[in-house]
């Protein structure tokens, strides 16, 4: 089939480079200027595992181009289908700004050829129906058709996801999305337009009620016996329950759980629906950062001013460069405020990276240079370079009183606890999960 693919974030490349990959013959529209050079050179503007790679291969085959307009995309031949994966950032009250939906939708209704129509962005339930009020020419070659991505494996999702989920009002058009996904064996919910938006909603607000959660009870395993490290993985290993986002730390700061909450609660509270669960959940999420700074303070005795604090990594996650919600965003403001000497490191950021994103903190080009004369330090982003490093040397080149808070749970415990650092994560980590053998009754 020849494709469309309107958008070229995070979902549209890496759908484009995955359906060139399965044989497609794939255009990306793309309308910033500068973008739009830079996918030509084969430079993807967001970051991917393989993506780099994979998008040079799929651009030598021939099966996947870049234009600057849909016109431009449909000039020389039809396409036989048009993927919408656009944005849908929250507007400033919390709901899903829709506008450029709207504008793609138009686009596409203008086409000549009768190509089915893909909707991949997130949006509320009710929306697809309302788009087909509009057009409803599209009625019998529209879907929406909801990603399921996690960053760090967008193109294996792609691939072979967990389950493809289908909404239309035609089964022509599901026939034809089905040809689209030739490959995909796993299995499909095929359903109306709007129980598809709120399986996307419902989805995404049960992973981030699993990661509130997961922080509620370590916040249960503070102190004494109790191993937050152990209670987890014996309750993740229920198979009801399963070990994936069961994960303490700074709570949800990606690109989709945060502001998805947000939207589905004003979604809710506009028909009058009461949602304790999710409000619960955002609020537990919205006072992270806050109880992150609060536990510097009691480990700092009460005060940070002056104290000179290192954030190690500013990014949520080491695969995703996207940090409009991420957890730093927060703490360093925070910090701040208590008059801390904020450092910050990110081993993926530059410079100027680190400038534009924390403008009153002082940038470390190390994780040395960061660590060395620090009075504390604070853990956001798992990266490699600090749970594999040599905290037994670090710890040392720290000032007095050497705080060490594991805000991702990703630092050696054993090792952190052996150092005269104080030690401190969320919740309680003790010094070994093995307990010695008992010695032997004289």
């Amino acid at each position: 089939m020849r494709v469309a693919v309107i958008g070229q974030g995070y979902v549209g490349l890496t759908g484009a480079v995955a359906l060139a990959r399965h044989g497609h013959r794939v255009v990306g529209v793309e309308q910033d200027g500068e973008r739009l050079s830079r996918l030509r050179a084969g430079e993807p503007a967001v970051y991917e595992p393989g993506l780099a790679e994979h998008l040079a291969s799929v651009l030598r085959t021939g099966r996947l181009d870049f234009v600057g307009c849909l016109e431009e995309a449909t000039a020389a031949d039809p396409v036989d289908a048009v993927l919408l994966s656009v944005g849908t950032p929250p507007a400033p009250d919390g709901t899903a700004n829709l506008s450029h939906v709207r504008q793609a939708v138009r686009q596409a209704a203008l086409l000549e050829g009768s190509p089915l129509v893909v909707l991949k962005s997130t949006v509320p339930p009710g929306t697809s129906d309302a788009l087909l009020a509009e057009h409803p020419h599209l009625r019998e070659r529209y879907v929406y058709n909801p990603e399921f991505l996690n960053q760090g494996r967008a193109l294996d999702d792609w691939q072979a996801p967990a389950r493809t989920v289908v909404g239309t009002h035609a089964p022509a058009a599901l026939a034809r999305c089905r040809e689209l996904y030739a490959w995909v064996s796993c299995p499909w919910v095929t359903t109306t337009p709007a129980s598809a938006e709120m399986i996307k909603y419902a989805s995404n607000a049960f992973l981030a009620a699993k990661i509130s959660f997961a922080n509620e009870v370590a916040g249960l395993c503070a102190d004494g016996d109790l191993d937050i490290d152990d209670v987890i993985l014996g309750v993740g290993l229920d198979p009801r329950i399963g070990p994936a986002l069961l994960t303490p730390g700074t709570g949800f700061g990606d690109s989709c759980l945060p502001k998805d909450t947000v939207a589905l609660a004003h979604w809710a509270r506009e028909r009058n629906i009461d949602t304790p669960l999710l409000d619960a959940t955002i609020e537990t999420n919205v006072r992270r950062p806050g109880l992150l700074v609060r536990t510097l303070l009691e480990s700092a005795g009460g005060r940070l001013n002056g104290l000179h604090v290192a954030v190690l990594g500013l990014r949520y996650e080491p695969w995703s460069d996207d940090l409009r919600a991420a957890p730093s965003r927060a703490v360093i403001p925070l910090l701040h405020e208590h008059d801390a000497v904020v450092r910050v490191w990110d081993p993926a950021m530059t410079a100027e990276d680190l400038r534009r994103a924390a403008p009153r903190a002082v940038a470390h080009p190390s994780l040395a240079s960061a660590v060395s004369g620090a009075h504390a330090v604070l853990v956001l982003t798992a990266w490699p370079e600090l749970t594999g490093a040599d905290w037994e040397e670090l710890v040392p080149r720290m000032a007095e009183p050497r705080i060490v808070l594991d805000a991702k749970n990703c630092l050696p415990a054993p090792v952190l606890h052996r150092t005269p650092a104080l030690y401190r994560s969320v919740g309680n980590r003790r010094p070994s999960r093995q307990d010695p053998a008992p010695e032997p009754a004289a």
